[in-house]
């Protein structure tokens, strides 16, 4: 196969038009990856402030660009509105009678209030595909709750699965209910769109944080339902709960195995030299092996402390033993497989010397490579914008009055 640098830019969705309601990280992650599938994203901001997330330089960047701005927002056109004013509403109304979906993450009732909910927008753009992401949904008790990542984590039940036995309850630690809610909304948009272009009608997508998170939870749900257990936390131990699947001290950091079955468990007693242990009835069959969990477990914290964890790993892995040493950041990103993946892409950096380098997609087509394109100053393309819309010039007037309150 050729290399992913011989291959041309994909864009997949070109030609698509997304306007871009959106603030914070699960609506701006929905539309960064349409965005680098080839969407022309509008993205529509405050005037002088614009999307809160510009300003999170404690996480590292520039006045008005941090990072994560800038790693959820590469590649889109910036327009200043100020959605007060009626003729901003109007502008935002036209844009929506001219694209293909609308992403917002208001809180539930403001986009109605705006007269740009779905009802509204459907009756100019009959085909619009349009998506709202919320902390807990549309409808329900918790409708109008405020939600932050930590506080979905908190209500979905993933912070109590999440942590040590005996130990408080853990977040995960980075955003993964904004991230992986911003995907599910793709995944609503992509069938949406798939449809309009069947049926020639719009749909509306509903995207909950909250019901993300129970799709992150895999098994733990149905298996609840099932048999009224509650999960509690389980630590590093890995899902089927045995000692041979867990994470373990070694002389230089830590390592994580995946010895469920039978023979990776063989395999890894013998690149630790330590057969003895299936010898012991107390750990020769995996019905052993849980009932006496703790023994096994107290077995292999011995011998783990006794070996290099970065020189087991490959030895490890040559056997088909589940393993990798636990690495920072910093570690993981200098591994030459991800050189070899060329999975992370480069975006200019407005006020910067150096493009900000950040993830791709999360997948490859063998048709072509992602690019990015650069990330906006706030306001960057609003000439550009409003000129391809043909106001009136009493509209105009009234934008350009209010365009830097």
């Amino acid at each position: 196969m050729e290399s992913v640098s011989e291959r041309p830019i994909a864009r997949p969705l070109e030609g698509v038009r997304v306007l871009d309601l959106s603030h914070a990280l699960s609506g701006p992650t929905c539309t960064s990856l349409l965005a680098l599938l080839g969407a022309d994203v509008i993205k529509v901001e405050r005037p002088e402030i614009g999307d809160d997330f510009r300003h999170y330089t404690e996480h590292a960047g520039l006045p008005g660009m941090s990072i994560p701005f800038a790693a959820a927002n590469a590649g889109k056109r910036s327009i200043t509105l100020d959605l007060k004013q009626p003729a901003a509403i109007k502008v935002v109304r036209t844009l929506a009678q001219r694209s293909d979906m609308l992403v917002e993450n208001f809180r539930p009732g403001v986009a109605t209030k705006l007269g740009l909910d779905w009802p509204s927008l459907r009756t100019i753009n009959p085909g619009l595909v349009y998506a709202s992401i919320s902390g807990f949904g549309q409808t329900g008790t918790l409708r109008d709750w405020t939600a932050y990542d930590h506080i979905v984590q908190a209500m979905s039940g993933i912070m109590w699965m999440n942590g040590n036995p005996d130990e408080e309850p853990m977040k995960v630690g980075f955003p993964i209910i904004d991230t992986f809610s911003g995907y599910m909304a793709v995944i609503g948009l992509l069938s949406a769109l798939h449809r309009r272009d069947q049926t020639g009608e719009g749909d509306y997508v509903d995207v909950a944080m909250l019901d993300s998170a129970f799709n992150l939870m895999g098994a733990a749900i149905p298996v609840y339902f099932y048999s009224g257990e509650v999960r509690g936390r389980t630590g590093n131990r890995g899902y089927r709960l045995v000692a041979t699947s867990e994470t373990y001290k070694t002389a230089d950091g830590y390592i994580s195995i995946g010895a469920n079955h039978h023979h990776q468990i063989e395999a890894l007693c013998q690149v630790l030299h330590c057969e003895w242990l299936l010898e012991d009835e107390r750990f020769a069959t995996h019905r052993a092996r849980v009932d006496n969990h703790d023994a096994l477990r107290a077995a292999l914290s011995d011998i783990f402390r006794e070996h290099n964890g970065e020189e087991v790993e490959p030895r490890l892995a040559a056997r088909h033993v589940p393993v990798a040493f636990v690495r920072n950041l910093g570690q993981v990103l200098s591994h030459p497989h991800f050189k070899e993946r060329d999975i992370f892409l480069e975006a200019e950096l407005p006020g910067s010397p150096e493009p900000v380098k950040m993830v791709g997609p999360g997948f490859q087509l063998s048709s072509g490579k992602f690019s990015s394109g650069a990330v906006p100053s706030l306001g960057e393309h609003t000439d550009a914008i409003l000129a391809e819309l043909d106001l009136d010039p009493e509209t105009l007037a009234q934008l350009k009055e209010h365009a830097t309150t």
